[in-house]
């Protein structure tokens, strides 16, 4: 069982239609593939994998347009940047959803004002 992570907080899954899954050990240039899906799920084996924020990042460069899903058991600190990269939703398993409430990950969603720089500057 998994739980969905939306700007919004928790969610059920709301995939549709076909999902094109990659893991973190796509190469780049395969990326272009992905260009004609509606749905790109991002597989990672753990939160400490920041290859996950690199090909997120990268779709969205080239182009897609469509829904990324991170999926992987992220920590709420990362969803924030996990945004900001391209993920439109991110995907854990029930067990890490119950150690990180839902109230953890709405605290993070704004990768700007939880920044390490801006608690450095007093903001």
């Amino acid at each position: 069982m998994s739980v969905v992570v939306t700007d919004q907080g928790f969610a059920g899954d709301s995939a549709k239609g076909p999902i094109f899954d990659i893991d973190t050990s796509t190469q780049v240039n395969v990326l272009q593939d992905c260009l004609t899906q509606t749905r790109v799920h991002i597989h990672a084996e753990n939160f400490s994998d920041g290859r996950i924020f690199t090909l997120a990042r990268q779709l969205r460069l080239i182009g897609f347009t469509g829904v990324i899903r991170g999926v992987c058991d992220l920590l709420p600190d990362q969803f924030g940047m996990a945004l900001h990269a391209g993920m439109d939703e991110v995907q854990i398993s029930s067990q890490h959803a119950a150690r990180c409430d839902e109230a953890a990950w709405l605290a993070r969603r704004d990768w700007s004002v939880n920044s390490y720089q801006r608690r450095l500057r007093g903001e």
